[in-house]
């Protein structure tokens, strides 16, 4: 059984440039996500009754909530705008949402933007929203949260694409073995995680994707490698000293070099020493400026461990490309 809502108006609704950074949903509509047992099963009762697995009912917004463990309960500025932007009621999908009985709330596990954005364009007139909620899901509340956390961090969401950051906390939950990689390292050596692009206060990631993929490296084993280094040459200290080049450069000679790997962490631990993630970048890209920044730092770095430890090159410039030795001329 399904109940199907008509929407008669055509309009596609805009809004003005959203000048603020972060906003929850009590923050957007000045009102507060309170749950209530017994309108929640009123409105659901009939399709609870007829044995249905899902129902798409219009749910009163103050219903709705999510669960901070494993997504976040703001919006930036840019995800926002992009929201409210192209809203548009005739393609406007349902959220969807599983059922907390015991608190008459309903968690959503896709489209907490649009709930918010919903308050942005019209709070007098999206009072309700339309909701698919899964009737079927777990009433263990450990079983259940697995079950919302899978279904948040593989959701096919429509209107927004959804990081690896945002599913970081989901992710935790299913166990995902590079995730958990991530956090016991960010445990260890104290660095945090930002969603914004831009040159890097101290200890924050430059990337967190591009870290996770390093985490997938070599059973993390890669990852310790390179935050080791940055730990012992005071990077974690410095601004930009977990930006993405320099971490894709300690990768590299950990790649190349895997017979070498204890001298080569212990000579740039004490190379690196005293120099700053900036100076490291203006000598790379000073002697290879034929070649993007990234390639020139790691390039300058294997130079440093060559002439150092008396390693064989593995690599070299052909042009504007870096090439395996062996095809340099």
């Amino acid at each position: 059984m399904q109940i199907v809502i008509c929407i008669k108006s055509k309009q596609v609704y805009r809004k003005e440039k959203v000048d603020i950074m972060c906003m929850s949903f009590e923050v957007i509509s000045g009102k507060k996500s309170s749950g209530d047992k017994g309108l929640l099963k009123g409105i659901t009762k009939m399709y609870t009754d007829a044995g249905c697995k899902v129902c798409i009912i219009n749910v009163p917004v103050e219903l709705l909530e999510i669960d901070t463990s494993y997504q976040t309960d703001v919006r930036t500025e840019r995800d926002l705008q992009y929201l409210t932007d192209n809203w548009d009621e005739n393609k406007l999908l349902p959220l969807v949402g599983i059922p907390h009985w015991e608190e008459g709330k309903v968690y959503l596990v896709d489209g907490y933007g649009r709930w918010i954005a919903s308050q942005l364009i019209d709070k007098e007139k999206y009072k309700e929203l339309q909701v698919m909620i899964i009737l079927t899901a777990p009433q263990d509340k450990e079983k259940r949260l697995e079950f919302e956390a899978e279904m948040y961090a593989f959701q096919n969401a429509q209107v927004a694409k959804m990081t690896p950051l945002q599913k970081h906390g989901a992710m935790l939950i299913l166990h995902d073995k590079a995730t958990e990689t991530l956090e016991n390292l960010k445990h260890e050596y104290g660095f945090e995680y930002r969603a914004t692009k831009g040159n890097r206060d101290a200890s924050i990631l430059g990337s967190y994707a591009s870290t996770l993929k390093l985490c997938k490296v070599d059973d993390g084993k890669c990852a310790h490698y390179v935050f080791d280094i940055c730990q012992k040459a005071g990077f974690d200290r410095q601004a930009n000293g977990y930006a993405t080049y320099i971490m894709k450069g300690l990768a590299d000679i950990y790649k190349l070099y895997s017979k070498n790997r204890r001298a080569t962490k212990k000579l740039l631990s004490e190379e690196l020493r005293g120099i700053t993630p900036a100076i490291l970048r203006s000598r790379a890209v000073t002697k290879y400026p034929m070649v993007d920044f990234r390639s020139a730092l790691s390039l300058y770095i294997e130079d440093m461990v060559v002439e150092e430890l008396g390693l064989e090159q593995s690599r070299g410039v052909v042009g504007n490309k870096v090439m395996p030795i062996k095809n340099a001329v």
